[in-house]
């Protein structure tokens, strides 16, 4: 006889997690440091996604990004340290108004608000990486906030065929956020409850890992949430998306953050239809 797995759910927040977080909201920053690996860099960055949802809320949100993803890199694999240092990362920009005219940024400003740590999936939960998680993550929040920046962890996703992951890397993520008094983003549980109400929407590619383009735009509307406290519901922005799909994952990204960190369920817009009931 196979078995057949029954994923946890949290008797408070629905969601497949035990651990509860410590930390429900940050100042929504103004400058924002993506520290990661592909689950990042895929479908052009998530950070490209995170911008256009960014201009399409009401009213309009700017935030300066960065993206440093290696492929296939745990935390550890990452210099946090040196990425602070002056005169590198974002010292400047080119405006892309047909000018080609260069933007230097002020040396005396401050570098990034926050910072968003994705380790590999395995990374947290594997038994011959997960004590390093938990040791980089501690050395990565003491970092961050030596230069002002917030710290926020993200929780990745299950394997397609491994659901079982989804509880694990929760709990373990979790953990380690309210031991670094930081927020932990929901990702792998949205993705958890998109196969549940919306199993039609692949996520990811065929390897069961990576993200499509929807997984990206999933990933997005999350972060949007936690991190910026903005009710993805509201937002105008499909990034090339069909509207129905975006609309579908914007409404689950809504309902896992407001269930995760206990805040109060938001109503769309009044000029936009709500998605299937998630």
């Amino acid at each position: 006889m196979t078995n057949v797995f029954v994923p946890y759910r949290n008797p408070v927040t629905g969601l497949a997690h035990h651990a509860q977080p410590g930390i429900t909201k940050i100042p929504s920053p103004e400058s924002l440091l993506f520290v990661g690996n592909s689950l990042f860099f895929f479908n052009n960055g998530v950070h490209r996604f995170v911008r256009k949802l960014l201009a399409g809320s009401d009213p309009r949100v700017s935030c300066r990004m960065n993206l440093i993803a290696i492929g296939g890199a745990s935390l550890y694999w990452h210099d946090l340290e040196t990425y602070f240092r002056p005169n590198a990362i974002a010292s400047y920009a080119i405006k892309n108004d047909g000018t080609n005219r260069l933007v230097w940024r002020a040396p005396q400003k401050k570098l990034w608000d926050a910072v968003i740590l994705c380790d590999s999936t395995q990374g947290p939960i594997h038994p011959d990486l997960r004590d390093r998680f938990i040791e980089t993550a501690a050395r990565d929040a003491a970092i961050a906030r030596s230069h002002g920046a917030e710290p926020v962890f993200m929780i990745t996703w299950a394997y397609a065929d491994r659901p079982e992951m989804t509880e694990e890397l929760a709990d373990a993520v979790i953990a380690v956020a309210n031991a670094n008094h930081a927020l932990a983003i929901p990702a792998g549980l949205a993705f958890a409850e998109a196969e549940k109400f919306a199993p039609d929407i692949a996520l990811t590619i065929s390897d069961k890992r990576h993200p499509t383009p929807e997984g990206s735009y999933l990933l997005a509307a999350v972060i949007l949430e936690s991190v910026f406290g903005i009710n993805a519901r509201r937002v105008s922005e499909d990034c090339g998306l069909t509207p129905e799909t975006a609309m579908i994952l914007r409404e689950i990204a809504h309902k896992t953050a407001v269930r995760f960190f206990d805040r109060p369920l938001q109503s769309p817009s009044q000029n936009r239809v709500s998605a299937r009931k998630a």
